[in-house]
């Protein structure tokens, strides 16, 4: 076998590798897309049935710390995005310094989460109170739940920012990383504006 063969069988391995990780990540996002579209119907079902919005006659939540969370997770997702494309320039120093971008706020929007739900607790909101505040917690519990589970995929990312070489594993990685963390941005975006802002 020539050497152009072993190039071109290397590629091919690695094409298909690509296609049965983006695969494999469609479905997580596929099941996970259900799970926050059932959440969302309940949600919304509930809203057009209320008479009164918002329910038992509760004030409008505050916007303050949902806002700080939309704003870091915005700032982690344009990050991301920056770090792929010096990923395939192969552009070390830019790579770490987006990285360190892009946990930075995801941290700090973790952190802005615990925040969120010593507000609720302060004005009296829990997640037993009623079906209202049992949704509110319910859908950023099981946001932040992924966004754990993000956080270290994007941790994954780290060693590939330091090689100066990288594979199509590597490739693969930062492709279904980014993904995970750029769906749930969405998901929150969605979140924030259908019970915070509406």
């Amino acid at each position: 076998m020539n050497t152009l063969e072993v190039k071109n069988n290397i590629q091919y391995s690695g094409e298909g590798e690509k296609l049965a990780a983006s695969i494999a990540m469609i479905v997580v996002l596929v099941s996970f897309s259900m799970l926050f579209a059932s959440l969302f119907l309940a949600y919304f079902y509930y809203r057009i049935t209320e008479p009164v919005w918002p329910p038992m006659g509760m004030e409008r939540l505050n916007l303050f710390v949902p806002t700080m969370s939309t704003t870091f997770i915005i700032l982690s997702s344009i990050s991301l995005f920056g770090f792929n494309h010096y990923f395939k320039e192969a552009n070390q120093l830019k790579m770490k310094l987006t990285l360190a971008l892009t946990i930075g706020p995801a941290l700090a929007f973790m952190g802005s989460q615990l925040f969120l739900w010593e507000s609720f607790k302060n004005i009296g909101l829990y997640a037993s109170s009623g079906i209202f505040p049992s949704i509110i917690y319910s859908f950023t519990w099981i946001h932040v739940a992924h966004i754990v589970a993000a956080i270290f995929s994007l941790l994954w990312l780290v060693p590939i920012s330091l090689k100066s070489e990288h594979t199509f594993k590597d490739e693969n990685v930062v492709l279904n990383v980014g993904k995970f963390w750029h769906f749930l941005s969405i998901i929150w975006l969605i979140i924030y504006f259908s019970i915070f802002v509406f």
